[in-house]
């Protein structure tokens, strides 16, 4: 069966020595989060992603780095392909955690994420592209961002220009934390 946008991937773990006997921890659209080891103190997950611009995210030379996005340790290759017809890929990256109800990485994600929404509202005349240009009204309006998070959402617009990705901001697993509070865009793009 087919997974259809919006829905909960369907597929099985796939069988790879990195994977097996690892405790699965979140799924998504395209993504297997399985746990992964602490390495130094830093502990990892194995994403296993089924979408090409997900792997993108995770991997390009180009891709978004800096405070506010995931930090990526391997790209372990491909094992078989997902019921979408994409092959699999196995990312090993930090482990990011939900984001609490209160406190400081909630307030800005609840900011990023009202901001977007407001400006995906006021550009929603034209559908396809209103994410896009949602995205960019938040870079360009002065909106008190730290110079950070500025830096990070015209790397977030460079990368979903460059890469025909759709961003989304509004999804709650899209904005996560690290353990010590920074807010992280984890997984803040999708195909189109």
């Amino acid at each position: 069966m087919a997974t259809q946008c919006g829905e909960i991937i369907s597929d099985a773990v796939p069988d790879h020595p990195l994977l097996n006997g690892r405790k699965e921890i979140g799924r998504g659209e395209n993504t297997i989060v399985l746990d992964g080891d602490a390495v130094d103190g830093q502990e990892r997950v194995f994403k296993i992603l089924s979408s090409p611009t997900d792997y993108a995210y995770y991997t390009a030379p180009d891709r978004p780095t800096g405070r506010h996005f995931p930090t990526v340790y391997a790209d372990h290759g491909t094992v078989g392909r997902s019921s979408r017809g994409f092959p699999f890929h196995i990312v090993e990256v930090e482990k990011l955690y939900p984001l609490p109800q209160r406190g400081d990485a909630a307030e800005l994600a609840t900011k990023i994420s009202s901001s977007y929404f407001d400006a995906c509202m006021t550009w929603r005349n034209f559908a396809h592209d209103m994410g896009r240009i949602a995205l960019h009204h938040l870079v360009v309006t002065p909106m008190d961002w730290t110079e950070a998070i500025q830096e990070s959402l015209k790397a977030l617009e460079t990368f979903s220009s460059d890469y025909d990705a759709l961003p989304d901001l509004i999804k709650a697993d899209n904005l996560m934390m690290r353990k010590d509070g920074t807010l992280v865009f984890s997984d803040p793009v999708f195909m189109e």
